[in-house]
């Protein structure tokens, strides 16, 4: 197995840990338990925690197959993008993600932040609708605009992590020949 195979295959996996995190956020919610705050919170950070892990699997994934020699604590944007400079490569897959990553509105820098606070401050800002008894919605704030995100975040969680997916399958198609399977 390639190093290349390996970072994909690490990549897969934070996708499907961030699936597992939400389908137990999913399953208990079912149950309705009103004491399972600190699990669900937990779960939150975890979800987030491992969908940001795609990023970060995806730039060792860039970081191999332009041959950037980074070690991995190195691997950044910033980083990746010195050093294709200095070997005079120009990489769509990293131009794509810096794309998205600009964009303060797009789903990756969004969710960024939620992570970034709740890894390094303090617990997501949410809104909670209702008694929490019968699967009353529960909205995140964005910390960066401090506006509701007025989507329950079970279902924002499931559309970033489709989109996640579909982020994984983008940059490779940009990586030409690199084993994209």
């Amino acid at each position: 197995m390639t190093t290349l195979t390996a970072a994909q295959q690490r990549t897969n996996a934070k996708l499907r840990y961030a699936q597992i995190h939400l389908d137990e956020l999913r399953l208990k919610r079912q149950l309705a338990r009103a004491d399972a705050d600190p699990w669900e919170r937990a779960h939150q950070e975890s979800f987030l925690f491992h969908l940001l892990g795609v990023r970060d699997a995806l730039l060792q994934e860039i970081n191999l197959f332009h041959s950037c020699g980074l070690s991995m604590s190195s691997v950044s944007i910033a980083s990746i993008s010195q050093q294709l400079v200095k070997n005079g490569v120009i990489s769509r897959a990293l131009r794509t993600l810096m794309r998205l990553e600009g964009l303060k509105l797009s789903w990756l820098s969004v969710a960024k932040r939620l992570r970034n606070l709740s890894t390094h401050q303090k617990n997501v800002p949410r809104q909670l609708v209702g008694d929490r008894v019968n699967n009353d919605p529960q909205y995140f704030r964005d910390p960066a605009t401090g506006k509701l995100i007025e989507t329950d975040y079970m279902e924002l969680f499931e559309q970033w992590l489709v989109k996640a997916g579909k982020l994984i399958e983008n940059l490779r198609s940009k990586m030409p020949g690199a084993g994209n399977g």
